[in-house]
């Protein structure tokens, strides 16, 4: 790749020029660069591409452009020359390092043939295209990243810059997808509703908390990485929606932000969280927090929260009673089973035979007598009593054993039937 990594540094310059034959300078820089090694080109760009560095947010632009190799901007100006335009040299005086030649050329080299031949090689035009970076304050790929003349940049420079941050987010991009996928599975592992069941697990229950998700996380998923810095690594959107201007300062950047449809459904989602946040702590205050307490609370307690927090806390206790409903009888420890699962049953007389005999039926039992309007009040119908049906007998039924079905500790239960 013409102007790749410079390999030639310091006093092995002169021993190594004298190798390098006259000709056009950017045929002498390729053969330059290859004068550390003997290797053939292929088994080197095999080489490289093994030891290519991950960049970072915070890698300097020289780093990613130079591949890592910045030797090329400590160089003097005279080693410069030697592998890349051949024996020329400038006197001591004018030989500075390259970081200072690129800041003003004319004042080192005077021969404008030979000026003109330096400013059109690429090796230089990139080092230029670095300073001028440095000049416009992009240090670093966050810099680039948030940089709003990116026009201003050298096509070389533009493209280095852009893969670089295109592998960083691609990277950061992964990671996040990795933190969703294990909120996800948490979420999932969530208890069904219960009475117990506080104020803020009910609202946030089952769902991915926008607020509290980290803004380079929403910038690298929602927004192909606009605008995201190491800085606001740890930021999250509650936070950056009360005040933008803080943690992203760039005006027309923040506007391009703001105007994005996923950044306005994230805010709208994000302020309805913070309002549904304060509500549960204000319900709490006043001793309201979990849903039993909730659906005993006064309507004037209820009318305070804002209508999104109403409509989910309404919305999960007719959940929550449905799913009683639906679900099989409870039995609760300590208490008679047949005050939770009570049924209508009747004991029916077996007149037959010695003694009494009786069954129980499901169910209620059959009225024997009907009952008449005698002025405001009833009165039974004994004429309506169907001939020859035995009256009904009053019976009191007893038991060596007690009345428990459930529970120990507690007084018989007495029933009259």
């Amino acid at each position: 790749m013409p102007g790749g990594p410079m390999r030639v540094q310091g006093g092995n310059a002169e021993s190594q020029a004298s190798a390098v034959p006259q000709g056009d300078g950017q045929t002498r820089a390729r053969q330059g660069f290859e004068s550390e090694t003997d290797e053939p080109d292929e088994t080197r760009r095999g080489v490289e591409e093994m030891r290519r560095p991950q960049w970072t947010l915070e890698s300097r632009v020289e780093d990613v452009m130079l591949e890592g190799s910045t030797s090329r901007i400590n160089m003097r100006l005279n080693d410069f020359l030697r592998n890349h335009v051949g024996g020329r040299v400038v006197d001591e005086d004018h030989n500075v390092t390259m970081e200072m030649f690129v800041q003003d050329p004319d004042d080192y080299v005077q021969d404008q043939q030979l000026l003109e031949v330096i400013l059109n090689l690429a090796a230089y035009r990139e080092l230029e295209a670095i300073y001028k970076l440095h000049c416009e304050g992009v240090f670093s790929l966050w810099q680039w990243n948030i940089h709003e003349r990116k026009d201003t940049a050298t096509t070389f420079a533009r493209g280095k810059l852009n893969a670089a941050i295109s592998q960083v987010l691609n990277e950061e991009r992964r990671e996040t997808e990795e933190r969703r996928w294990a909120e996800e599975r948490a979420r999932r592992r969530q208890k069904e509703l219960t009475v117990a069941t506080t104020i803020k697990d009910v609202l946030f229950r089952g769902r991915v908390r926008v607020m509290d998700m980290q803004l380079n996380d929403f910038l690298v998923m929602e927004l192909d990485g606009m605008g995201v810095t190491p800085a606001n690594r740890n930021v999250l959107l509650k936070e950056f929606i009360k005040d933008s201007t803080r943690y992203i300062r760039g005006t027309f950047l923040l506007r391009d932000i703001k105007a994005c449809d996923r950044y306005k459904r994230m805010e709208r989602a994000v302020r309805d969280e913070m309002d549904m946040e304060e509500d549960a702590d204000d319900l709490c205050e006043k001793g309201v927090d979990n849903l039993l307490r909730w659906s005993l609370a006064a309507e004037e307690v209820k009318r305070s929260v804002h209508e999104v927090t109403k409509q989910f806390l309404d919305a999960a206790f007719i959940e929550f009673m449905s799913s009683i409903t639906m679900s099989a009888p409870m039995k609760l420890e300590g208490c008679y089973e047949s005050v939770y699962n009570a049924r209508w049953h009747h004991v029916v007389e077996v007149p037959e035979g010695e003694g009494t005999g009786m069954y129980v039926r499901e169910g209620e039992p059959q009225q024997s007598w009907t009952y008449r309007a005698v002025g405001d009040s009833l009165e039974k119908d004994d004429g309506a009593e169907q001939s020859g049906e035995a009256p009904p007998v009053l019976m009191v039924l007893t038991s060596d054993r007690d009345g428990r079905t459930r529970g120990r500790g507690m007084n018989p239960l007495v029933t009259a039937t």
